[in-house]
């Protein structure tokens, strides 16, 4: 079998700065499709209170998936995206969730370095959240490019929670890329959202993917069976239908011994897998 050395120095890379970037991912149009359809749900949900937190400079809108599947389903399962999932967690895992960020042109710009994942593992070998940002528009000093600190994804530290005196031994560094690029992070990563000084929006879509045997921050296999019936194999195992865990059937007495199971196992009837 041909070995990929490509996708081994890009590993090899993730491993040591805790980020990577893949250029020319998704097309121009794909991109403008997502950012329209993200624009469009924005605007229906500007009245609502609890979305003001845009005013801090971040708007985020989150399980995408959800709000409009026949849009954002081709974003959850990119072979390229994949392709590096697979070999980071040499394991099946799943989506956690999939949400539009953009940064806001604000007066009073507050927003925080911090991790996305829970434990700050060291190195990428127990990494437990691999973090995919889409660019749809493209990111540039002016209109608050991410924020990463190159390296920190080794040092064991939530730096949302911790002293300042740490940001001292990693130098931060702008996430500079063009429209239709994809950044890996590592959940680990000391990362924050750029400051937008422009009137130029810089959307983007982030994808969480975890571990299977992990919580998500949003139970997918709640979709609805009109959803469900529009997955393909690979869609219903990110979104957890392989990885429920089985219930006690008290008719019978007895639970199944696993929780994650093959796809040809899975089924068709919605009902009957979330009764598994």
């Amino acid at each position: 079998m041909k070995k990929n050395y490509k996708a081994k120095t890009l590993i090899n890379k993730l491993n040591k700065d805790g980020y990577l970037i893949l250029e020319n991912v998704f097309s121009l149009s794909q991109c403008d499709k997502f950012k329209n359809e993200i624009i469009k749900l924005k605007q229906k949900l500007k009245a609502i209170p609890e979305l003001n937190d845009y005013k801090k400079g971040q708007f985020i809108l989150r399980d995408l998936i959800l709000r409009n599947p026949k849009v954002f389903l081709k974003a959850i399962d990119n072979k390229k995206i994949l392709n590096i999932l697979d070999q980071v967690y040499e394991d099946k895992y799943v989506l956690d969730n999939i949400m539009a960020s953009n940064s806001e042109k604000v007066k009073n710009f507050s927003r925080k370095i911090h991790i996305d994942q829970q434990l700050p593992t060291p190195g990428l070998k127990y990494t437990t959240d691999v973090v995919s940002l889409i660019c749809l528009d493209d990111f540039e000093l002016s209109n608050g490019a991410t924020k990463i600190w190159p390296g920190s994804h080794n040092s064991g530290v939530r730096i949302h929670k911790s002293s300042k005196k740490f940001k001292k031994k990693y130098k931060p560094k702008n996430l500079v890329m063009k429209k239709g690029s994809v950044a890996i992070l590592l959940g680990q990563l000391w990362h924050q959202v750029g400051r937008n000084k422009s009137n130029h929006s810089r959307w983007s879509i982030f994808l969480h993917y975890k571990r299977w045997w992990m919580k998500t921050s949003t139970d997918f296999v709640k979709c609805g069976e009109k959803i469900f019936k529009i997955l393909n194999n690979k869609q219903k195992e990110l979104m957890g239908f392989t990885s429920i865990p089985p219930r006690f059937k008290i008719n019978k007495g007895f639970s199944e011994l696993y929780t994650l199971r093959k796809i040809k196992k899975l089924g068709k009837n919605y009902k009957y897998i979330l009764d598994y």
